[in-house]
């Protein structure tokens, strides 16, 4: 197995939703015990560990991954780089997850824990693109209006898309709001082929009845 193989396998979108659920929902819980670690700053973690350790150093996440490294093997290389440097619910949770073979769906059960969070907390999350970097005033007075649109918190991603032009592209979910320039000139340019269309059709009509 290369090593771009195991980093595509341990970061990668394979794992059942159910099993990601579960996974994800006991993650929560045992962040969220009395005393146990601030849930947030577990996430937080966990999204660190794949940015700064799997996808930055493919060849550990090969070992992790590997058929040929026994999972006792793994567990004490897991304890080796984690403990006493990550959260210990971290720890624990990638342990448990070696214990039982899943760490291939570390990405999905990770992302799926994210999305049962912000929705605990009542937060949605919103992909806004827009074509050059907004400023923090129009970020905080989009941010405002989302809230009261949705009811809820919005999570923003913000994208830097120079095609739009102009104007934004918000996401909710599957809901698409589309106020950038390049589609209002796709649809000033639909109406003039319609229109041209029309003219077209108007002097074909009057060409067959005068004949």
């Amino acid at each position: 197995m290369s090593a771009d193989s195991a980093t595509a396998g341990i970061v990668g979108e394979g794992a059942d939703p159910e099993v990601a659920r579960s996974y994800a929902e006991a993650l929560l819980n045992a962040a969220g015990r009395e005393g146990g670690d601030d849930v947030e700053a577990v996430l937080d973690e966990l999204d660190s560990i794949k940015a700064d350790v799997l996808d930055a150093h493919p060849q550990f996440a090969a070992v992790l991954t590997s058929p040929l490294v026994a999972p006792k093997d793994k567990d004490a290389i897991l304890e080796k780089a984690f403990d006493g440097k990550a959260l210990p619910t971290v720890v624990r949770f990638l342990r448990v997850l070696n214990r039982h073979g899943r760490l291939e769906s570390f990405v999905p059960i990770t992302r799926t824990a994210r999305a049962l969070w912000d929705r605990r907390q009542n937060r949605r999350p919103v992909t806004v693109r827009s074509a050059v970097p907004l400023d923090e005033g129009q970020v905080s007075r989009l941010r405002d209006r989302l809230s009261k649109m949705l009811g809820a918190t919005p999570n923003l991603q913000l994208v830097v898309d120079p095609s739009l032009i102009a104007g934004l592209v918000v996401q909710v979910g599957d809901d698409v709001y589309d106020a950038s320039a390049r589609n209002r000139l796709e649809q000033l340019r639909q109406r003039l082929i319609e229109g041209k269309t029309h003219e077209i059709q108007s002097r074909r009509d009057r060409f067959s009845h005068n004949g």
